[in-house]
Protein backbone atom coordinates (compact mmCIF):
# COMPACT_ATOMS: atom_id res chain seq x y z
CA UNK A 1 0.00 0.00 0.00
CA UNK A 2 1.15 3.55 -0.74
CA UNK A 3 2.65 5.22 2.34
CA UNK A 4 0.56 8.39 1.98
CA UNK A 5 -2.65 6.35 1.79
CA UNK A 6 -1.59 4.38 4.90
CA UNK A 7 -1.06 7.64 6.79
CA UNK A 8 -4.44 9.00 5.66
CA UNK A 9 -6.19 5.80 6.83
CA UNK A 10 -4.36 6.09 10.14
CA UNK A 11 -5.53 9.69 10.64
CA UNK A 12 -9.13 8.74 9.81
CA UNK A 13 -9.11 5.81 12.23
CA UNK A 14 -7.61 7.91 15.02
CA UNK A 15 -10.18 10.64 14.39
CA UNK A 16 -12.82 7.97 15.10
CA UNK A 17 -10.99 6.72 18.20
CA UNK A 18 -10.83 10.16 19.78
CA UNK A 19 -13.84 11.76 18.09
CA UNK A 20 -16.54 9.06 18.07
CA UNK A 21 -18.10 10.57 21.20
CA UNK A 22 -18.41 13.93 19.42
CA UNK A 23 -19.91 12.27 16.34
CA UNK A 24 -22.41 10.43 18.52
CA UNK A 25 -23.72 13.73 19.88
CA UNK A 26 -23.54 15.57 16.56
CA UNK A 27 -20.69 17.85 17.61
CA UNK A 28 -19.07 17.99 14.18
CA UNK A 29 -16.91 21.01 14.97
CA UNK A 30 -15.16 19.18 17.81
CA UNK A 31 -14.82 16.12 15.56
CA UNK A 32 -13.16 18.25 12.87
CA UNK A 33 -10.78 19.71 15.47
CA UNK A 34 -9.92 16.23 16.72
CA UNK A 35 -9.22 15.08 13.16
CA UNK A 36 -6.79 17.98 12.64
CA UNK A 37 -5.11 17.33 16.00
CA UNK A 38 -4.92 13.57 15.29
CA UNK A 39 -3.10 14.45 12.06
CA UNK A 40 -0.68 16.67 13.99
CA UNK A 41 -0.15 13.97 16.62
CA UNK A 42 0.35 11.00 14.29
CA UNK A 43 1.92 12.10 11.02
CA UNK A 44 4.90 14.02 12.51
CA UNK A 45 5.36 11.16 15.02
CA UNK A 46 5.71 8.57 12.27
CA UNK A 47 7.73 10.85 9.99
CA UNK A 48 10.13 11.52 12.89
CA UNK A 49 10.71 7.76 13.17
CA UNK A 50 11.28 7.54 9.44
CA UNK A 51 13.51 10.65 9.23
CA UNK A 52 15.79 9.54 12.05
CA UNK A 53 16.02 6.00 10.65
CA UNK A 54 16.97 7.26 7.22
CA UNK A 55 19.51 9.68 8.73
CA UNK A 56 21.13 6.64 10.35
CA UNK A 57 21.34 4.84 7.01
CA UNK A 58 18.32 2.55 7.39
CA UNK A 59 15.50 1.75 5.02
CA UNK A 60 12.27 3.06 6.53
CA UNK A 61 8.62 3.60 5.62
CA UNK A 62 5.22 3.68 7.34
CA UNK A 63 2.97 0.61 6.96
CA UNK A 64 -0.42 -0.38 8.31
CA UNK A 65 -0.80 -3.28 10.73
CA UNK A 66 -4.05 -5.24 10.09
CA UNK A 67 -4.23 -6.57 13.67
CA UNK A 68 -3.27 -3.21 15.19
CA UNK A 69 -5.76 -1.43 12.96
CA UNK A 70 -8.53 -3.75 14.14
CA UNK A 71 -7.66 -3.20 17.82
CA UNK A 72 -7.58 0.55 17.27
CA UNK A 73 -10.98 0.49 15.56
CA UNK A 74 -12.51 -1.50 18.42
CA UNK A 75 -11.52 1.23 20.87
CA UNK A 76 -13.21 3.79 18.60
CA UNK A 77 -16.50 2.57 20.10
CA UNK A 78 -17.77 5.42 22.33
CA UNK A 79 -17.47 4.98 26.10
CA UNK A 80 -14.52 2.56 25.90
CA UNK A 81 -12.19 4.44 28.28
CA UNK A 82 -8.80 3.05 27.25
CA UNK A 83 -7.80 3.90 23.70
CA UNK A 84 -5.35 1.68 21.80
CA UNK A 85 -3.29 3.54 19.21
CA UNK A 86 -1.47 1.09 16.97
CA UNK A 87 -2.99 1.14 13.48
CA UNK A 88 0.44 0.96 11.89
CA UNK A 89 4.14 1.33 12.44
CA UNK A 90 7.27 2.73 10.83
CA UNK A 91 9.32 -0.10 9.42
CA UNK A 92 13.04 0.32 10.14
CA UNK A 93 15.52 -1.98 8.40
CA UNK A 94 19.17 -1.37 9.37
CA UNK A 95 22.04 -2.17 7.04
CA UNK A 96 23.89 -4.21 9.64
CA UNK A 97 22.72 -6.44 12.47
CA UNK A 98 25.49 -5.78 14.96
CA UNK A 99 23.65 -6.05 18.34
CA UNK A 100 25.07 -2.81 19.79
CA UNK A 101 24.39 -0.85 16.61
CA UNK A 102 20.89 -2.32 16.28
CA UNK A 103 20.03 -1.45 19.90
CA UNK A 104 21.20 2.15 19.35
CA UNK A 105 19.36 2.55 16.04
CA UNK A 106 16.11 1.13 17.44
CA UNK A 107 16.43 3.22 20.60
CA UNK A 108 17.01 6.51 18.80
CA UNK A 109 14.45 5.99 16.04
CA UNK A 110 11.84 4.84 18.58
CA UNK A 111 12.51 7.84 20.82
CA UNK A 112 12.01 10.43 18.08
CA UNK A 113 8.29 9.66 17.71
CA UNK A 114 7.18 10.23 21.32
CA UNK A 115 9.62 13.16 21.59
CA UNK A 116 7.75 14.84 18.72
CA UNK A 117 4.46 14.42 20.61
CA UNK A 118 6.01 15.78 23.81
CA UNK A 119 7.21 18.87 21.92
CA UNK A 120 3.77 19.47 20.38
CA UNK A 121 2.10 18.96 23.77
CA UNK A 122 4.47 21.36 25.54
CA UNK A 123 4.11 23.97 22.77
CA UNK A 124 0.30 23.73 22.93
CA UNK A 125 0.32 24.02 26.72
CA UNK A 126 2.70 27.00 26.59
CA UNK A 127 0.51 28.82 24.07
CA UNK A 128 -2.58 28.03 26.10
CA UNK A 129 -0.93 29.42 29.25
CA UNK A 130 0.21 32.60 27.48
CA UNK A 131 -3.23 33.27 26.01
CA UNK A 132 -4.89 32.67 29.38
CA UNK A 133 -2.43 35.04 31.08
CA UNK A 134 -3.08 37.89 28.64
CA UNK A 135 -6.82 37.22 28.68
CA UNK A 136 -7.14 36.59 24.95
CA UNK A 137 -8.49 33.20 24.11
CA UNK A 138 -11.60 32.44 22.10
CA UNK A 139 -13.43 29.17 22.88
CA UNK A 140 -12.39 27.45 19.62
CA UNK A 141 -8.69 28.21 20.14
CA UNK A 142 -8.95 27.11 23.78
CA UNK A 143 -10.45 23.73 22.81
CA UNK A 144 -7.88 23.26 20.03
CA UNK A 145 -4.87 23.93 22.27
CA UNK A 146 -6.32 21.89 25.14
CA UNK A 147 -7.03 18.89 22.92
CA UNK A 148 -3.62 19.22 21.27
CA UNK A 149 -1.94 19.18 24.69
CA UNK A 150 -3.96 16.19 25.82
CA UNK A 151 -3.92 14.09 22.65
CA UNK A 152 -0.21 14.53 22.02
CA UNK A 153 0.52 13.66 25.67
CA UNK A 154 -1.65 10.54 25.37
CA UNK A 155 0.01 9.41 22.12
CA UNK A 156 3.43 9.90 23.74
CA UNK A 157 2.35 8.06 26.92
CA UNK A 158 0.85 5.12 25.03
CA UNK A 159 3.86 4.73 22.75
CA UNK A 160 6.24 4.95 25.71
CA UNK A 161 4.66 1.98 27.47
CA UNK A 162 7.49 -0.59 27.81
CA UNK A 163 5.53 -3.31 26.04
CA UNK A 164 6.65 -4.77 22.69
CA UNK A 165 6.19 -3.68 19.95
CA UNK A 166 5.63 -0.16 21.32
CA UNK A 167 8.42 2.44 21.26
CA UNK A 168 8.92 2.30 25.01
CA UNK A 169 10.14 -1.32 24.87
CA UNK A 170 13.03 -0.30 22.60
CA UNK A 171 13.83 2.98 24.36
CA UNK A 172 14.00 1.43 27.84
CA UNK A 173 16.59 -1.14 26.76
CA UNK A 174 18.65 1.55 25.02
CA UNK A 175 18.52 4.35 27.62
CA UNK A 176 16.46 3.67 30.74
CA UNK A 177 16.94 7.10 32.45
CA UNK A 178 15.84 8.89 29.28
CA UNK A 179 12.80 6.61 29.02
CA UNK A 180 11.84 7.30 32.67
CA UNK A 181 12.16 11.08 32.27
CA UNK A 182 10.15 11.16 29.04
CA UNK A 183 7.48 8.77 30.33
CA UNK A 184 6.96 10.86 33.49
CA UNK A 185 6.80 14.04 31.39
CA UNK A 186 4.10 12.52 29.17
CA UNK A 187 2.08 11.52 32.24
CA UNK A 188 2.54 14.96 33.77
CA UNK A 189 1.39 16.73 30.61
CA UNK A 190 -1.70 14.54 30.39
CA UNK A 191 -2.60 15.14 34.04
CA UNK A 192 -2.14 18.91 33.67
CA UNK A 193 -4.38 18.90 30.59
CA UNK A 194 -7.20 17.25 32.56
CA UNK A 195 -7.25 20.18 35.02
CA UNK A 196 -7.58 22.76 32.24
CA UNK A 197 -11.04 21.70 31.05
Amino acid sequence: MDEKLALLITVFVLSLVFGSHSLLYGDFLTYALITIIASIAVIPHELAHRWSARKMGCYSRYVLSPFGLLLTLITAIPFIPFKIIMPGFTLVTPRTYDPYYLKRVMGITSYMGPLTNILFSVASLALLTVFLKIGYLNPLLYVFLLLSTRLNAWVAFFNLLPVPPLDGSKIITWNTPLWIATFLLAIGLYIVSTFLL
